[in-house]
């Protein structure tokens, strides 16, 4: 094994001995810095939004030409609601009339702690993060 790797040696050893160090030409620095300063002269991607604004503004404005639409349609008689003119089911938005809440002291107490430790930990473990990064 010690035999092959003497007589590699002896053969690389031989290869760069008749092999000479290559220079780059005289101006090969100046050639390099154009081509990099071409480089950093390239236009700048714009951002262009995939949907256009006046698109955004067309969609807006139909949208408020259909609700005035609806709005300010005269009905066939004036007795008839919004509601009976187009079918629509009556739509009570009373959702928390019948809920009522008894929260027991000891859990008014759990919640008002936990939100004081919340309100301490926060600080704290942000300069704890940021001391950590800053190294």
């Amino acid at each position: 094994m010690k035999q092959d790797d003497k007589k590699i040696e002896a053969v690389i050893d031989k290869l760069m001995s008749a092999d000479r160090l290559d220079k780059p030409s005289f101006d090969f620095t100046d050639k390099v810095m154009s081509k990099v300063e071409a480089l950093s002269h390239s236009e700048i991607t714009v951002y262009k939004p995939l949907i256009p604004k006046y698109v955004w503004w067309l969609i807006v404005s139909g949208f408020a030409a259909l609700i005035t639409y609806v709005l300010f349609k005269q009905p066939t008689s004036s007795t008839i609601s919004l509601s009976e003119r187009y079918d629509l089911p009556d739509v009570s938005l009373s959702l928390f009339e019948g809920l009522s809440f008894n929260f027991s002291s000891i859990l008014m107490y759990a919640m008002v702690l936990f939100a004081i430790m919340v309100n301490i930990q926060i600080p704290l473990l942000k300069q704890y993060y940021n001391n950590r990064l800053s190294y």
